[in-house]
C-alpha cells in the first residue's frame, strides 16, 4: 500500500494548480483612488495629483462640498471633503467680521508649527496648513481662514509640509479671489 505521502502529484492535479496560480496572479491590482475624481476638486482648486496622496487606493472616492468657494457676509463657510476608504483630505474657509478672531492657540495645538509667509498669519506641520488674512472687500472689511488637512500615512515624512504648504496656498488664492478680498 502507498501511502498519500508517496504518492505523485496526477496530471489534473498539476493543471488545477497551475489554473489557480494564473488567475491569482492575473488578478486586478489596487489602483489609485485620485482617478475617479474630476479634474478639479473642492472648489475648482485642486487637480487629481495634488489630493493622490492623502486618498491612497480605492474603488470609490466621495466628494461632498459646492462648487466654489466664494464667501459673503451670509455665506461665511464652506468646507470640501474627499474621502476614499479610511482616507481623506478636508480644506475649509471661513469668513468672519474683522476684529473676531481666529482660535489657533499655535503653541498648544500646532507646538512644531513652521511660519508661512502667506497672508498675515500662516502655519505649516505635518498635518495641517493654515492661512489668516485681513480683507478689505467691496463693501465691508472681514477677515478670512483658509485650512487644508488630510491623512498622511501614504506620505514620506519629508514631503508633508511642502505638499502642504502648496496646498493652503493654492487654497487661499482661490478663495481670496473668489471672495473678493482685495477688491
Amino acid at each position: 500500500m502507498i501511502s498519500i505521502w508517496e504518492r505523485r502529484p496526477t496530471p489534473l492535479l498539476c493543471i488545477g494548480a497551475a489554473v489557480v496560480m494564473v488567475l491569482t496572479g492575473c488578478a486586478e491590482e489596487a489602483k489609485p483612488a485620485a482617478r475617479l475624481l474630476e479634474d478639479r476638486t473642492c472648489f475648482g482648486v485642486f487637480t487629481r495629483s495634488d489630493l493622490a496622496p492623502f486618498l491612497g487606493n480605492a474603488e470609490k472616492v466621495r466628494v461632498s462640498g459646492p462648487p466654489d468657494a466664494e464667501l459673503s457676509s451670509v455665506r461665511r463657510t464652506v468646507t470640501c471633503t474627499v474621502a476614499a476608504g479610511t482616507n481623506h483630505f478636508q480644506a475649509s474657509a471661513t469668513r468672519q467680521p474683522l476684529g473676531q478672531s481666529f482660535f489657533w492657540h499655535r503653541e498648544t495645538l500646532y507646538p512644531t508649527a513652521d511660519p508661512l509667509s502667506i497672508g498675515d498669519e500662516a502655519i505649516v506641520d505635518d498635518t495641517v496648513g493654515l492661512v489668516r488674512v485681513d480683507c478689505k472687500g467691496p463693501k465691508d472689511e472681514f477677515a478670512l481662514q483658509v485650512q487644508v488637512t488630510g491623512d498622511v500615512d501614504k506620505m514620506k515624512p519629508e514631503e508633508r509640509r511642502p505638499h502642504f504648504t502648496m496646498l493652503v496656498a493654492k487654497l487661499f488664492d482661490a478663495v481670496k479671489q473668489q471672495s473678493k478680498c482685495g477688491a
